[in-house]
């Protein structure tokens, strides 16, 4: 290992001799050569077996990428049960006490298609209505498991979760896995704490024996994981902690910032900061810095540009009238510096703004894919829409029947599709003009009759408006008058789901998509086309993400569009109206400027079509946030004079608002 590469905070960090150690690890500042660095010290200079070292990661990549550097430094194959995720560690530790929590060592782990097979018999034992979705019951276990919440303690359970019947659920849910010797991911880190907590034998044992503890993106943490760390810490507490508190992003999936920000003082530490950036210019960092600098709860850090390779240039900020103008300018702006040797991506902040963009990027022929998630017409809230579109338009698709049929759910179980479909194929009929046969020669139930019939007279409805009403007017009463949005919106507001929030903008979205169109027919066949476009596969294709997705990630040209107020910070963080909130959509926006190199353009329009209706924003605050920096400012494409292209208004052409005023005020206030 060659010490000399590291930079003298990196070897600051690498060469502590034992106790506690935080390693605050700014973007681009090098903390993957840093752990790695760190885990070869200890085995080559402090003389400890790496067998008795954990390394913790929180993905599959990152713990083989770490194996792959160690096993090079080392220069030999390391197999260390003790190098891998949370989940990985854990489970080989359960596997060896299984037989502490009611399991034998061979349990089987349910993916997420066994888990929800395993609520649905729960849910139908209880005989709950499934008003709410299995997906909904499991989310909500999951974070009770993340809370360190036992399905015994029914009082802590009540308190923490509003979930009609959630108690109940939740303790047969149990008590079924056990029954057929499972566990799901919450379970490997659960049951590892209650034995851990519960056998002081076995707990003083693994401590004694792990003799050092590195941490990868401790920010990301969780209660519990924290938790059972600090189980396996022995009297030396030799942990050693790498992460970046301006970069935790990740509330909402249970990550506690407190766990990184609460470390110094808790253990009572040194902090060793890495400030020096190997992955962006100047321009980009100060703009970073002086944006995350408004958060009061973070431990603080400046980071400085050394890489000399990286030019400078200035950071870009263009504003628009509309999304549309804006997601045109994005993909003219791509189409102008494409090339095979240069990175591109474009970070979002909610989902729903990729269809825009997605759509210009297809016009412009330039090839594209969609990081951390399926594309917009994949979406499954998209596809039930659009199944019901579908049968309305063509009664003879037994797919789109299928899938819409019990959604949102009518109470017509799998025994009743079975008759509806029985009946269909005895007759060379399709399963929607089966049912209808079926319901006007009286052989259904009354029971399912009443199920059905609100059902054969939506689809007939919708057919009948197809031809007599805009395609917006359209998706709107399908996504209203089939109580897909009323069963999104109950979700929400029951557990605050911050993916059903996001579903219900791409909802939205999907009617401002149909507004484009002047007819169903040609709207259909668009959404296939686009989705056959997509399969196609390029070597370097542009990254299309969520700001979420794209940590960890780096880009030499990147795109921040969508910074309004509403949007970013989104509508929900300025709802909750705390600090906390804000505070993490304002590390959201640190970890979206630090992703890119050299190139940063960000964003904003002044009004949005959502929904049949026009909505007029400011810009986003942390726009006034980043100070003395030469920001640019236009509005439209530049070379007009390019006939190949489409054209963008200047906003000069556009009647200004008092929305529009406003941001002429911001936009004057920063030029220079």
């Amino acid at each position: 290992m060659d010490l000399h590469l590291l930079n003298k905070e990196q070897k600051i960090a690498v060469e502590h001799q034992k106790g506690p150690l935080l390693v605050l690890s700014g973007a681009g500042t090098g903390k993957t050569r840093v752990l790695t660095s760190r885990f070869v010290y200890i085995v080559k200079n402090l003389k400890f077996d790496f067998n008795r070292i954990i390394a913790v990661t929180f993905t599959n990549k990152a713990a083989n990428e770490i194996k792959e550097r160690v096993n090079k430094a080392l220069d030999q194959n390391i197999e260390s049960p003790w190098i891998g995720t949370f989940h990985s560690i854990f489970a080989k530790f359960l596997r060896k006490h299984a037989h502490h929590v009611g399991l034998k060592s061979n349990f089987n782990i349910l993916d997420s298609e066994d888990q929800k097979k395993l609520i649905k018999q729960v849910l139908e034992y209880c005989k709950i209505d499934k008003e709410v979705s299995e997906s909904i019951y499991l989310n909500e276990i999951q974070n009770l498991k993340d809370e360190k919440i036992f399905p015994q303690d029914k009082s802590k359970i009540l308190k923490y979760s509003s979930l009609e019947n959630i108690d109940e659920i939740y303790n047969i849910y149990q008590q079924r896995l056990i029954e057929i010797n499972a566990v799901d991911f919450g379970d490997i880190l659960l049951h590892s704490y209650f034995i851990l907590t519960n056998h002081k034998d076995i707990q003083e044992t693994h401590s004694n024996f792990i003799q050092h503890i590195l941490i990868d993106e401790f920010q990301d943490t969780n209660l519990l994981q924290y938790d059972l760390i600090k189980l396996l810490l022995n009297n030396n507490q030799n942990l050693f902690c790498v992460g970046d508190d301006d970069q935790s992003i990740y509330a909402w999936r249970g990550a506690k910032i407190e766990n990184i920000i609460n470390f110094p003082n808790e253990f009572n530490c040194e902090v060793v900061r890495l400030t020096k950036n190997y992955r962006s210019n100047n321009a980009i960092l100060e703009a970073a810095s002086s944006v995350i600098s408004n958060n009061k709860n973070r431990l603080g850090k400046n980071l400085e540009s050394f890489n000399n390779e990286i030019p400078e240039q200035k950071i870009n900020l263009k504003s628009f009238y509309s999304q549309e103008e804006e997601s045109l300018w994005v993909a003219d702006n791509i189409s102008r510096k494409y090339n095979d040797q240069e990175t591109f991506g474009i970070l979002v902040r909610l989902t729903a703004q990729m269809r825009s963009i997605e759509d210009k990027l297809i016009k412009y022929a330039l090839p594209y894919e969609i990081i951390g998630g399926p594309r917009f017409f994949e979406r499954k809230e998209i596809k039930d829409v659009l199944s019901y579109l579908k049968l309305a338009n063509s009664q003879s698709d037994d797919l789109s029947f299928e899938r819409i049929i019990n959604l949102p759910r009518r109470g017509i179980g799998e025994q009743s599709i079975k008759i509806i479909i029985d009946h269909s194929r005895s007759n060379k009929l399709s399963f929607f003009e089966s049912l209808k046969d079926l319901a006007q020669s009286n052989k259904l139930s009354p029971s399912l009759l009443s199920k059905t019939q609100p059902f054969i007279d939506l689809i007939n409805k919708i057919s009948e408006l197809i031809n007599k009403t805009s395609l917006e007017d359209l998706g709107i009463f399908v996504i209203e008058e089939s109580g897909y949005l009323k069963m999104l919106e109950n979700e929400k507001n029951k557990l605050k789901q911050i993916e059903n929030e996001s579903r219900i903008d791409n909802l939205k979205e999907l009617v401002n998509a149909l507004s484009e169109f002047e007819n169903l027919d040609e709207f259909l066949e668009h959404v296939g086309l686009v989705n056959e476009n997509q399969k196609k596969t390029h070597q370097n294709s542009i990254k299309l993400m969520t700001l979420h997705a794209a940590k960890g990630l780096e880009f030499d040209h990147v795109y921040l569009p969508g910074w309004e107020e509403g949007i970013f910070p989104s509508s929900r963080a300025l709802e909750q109206n705390s600090t906390k909130s804000l505070e993490e959509e304002r590390r959201l926006a640190y970890v979206g400027i630090t992703r890119a190199k050299y190139d940063l353009n960000l964003s904003y329009a002044s009004s949005r079509y959502t929904y049949g209706i026009n909505n007029y924003s400011l810009p986003s605050r942390f726009l006034s946030e980043i100070k003395s920096i030469n920001l640019e400012e236009t509005s439209y494409i530049d070379n007009q004079n390019d006939t190949n292209k489409p054209k963008l208004l200047s906003s000069d052409n556009i009647a200004l608002s008092p929305g529009k005023k406003r941001m002429m005020e911001f936009l004057n206030k920063h030029k220079k």
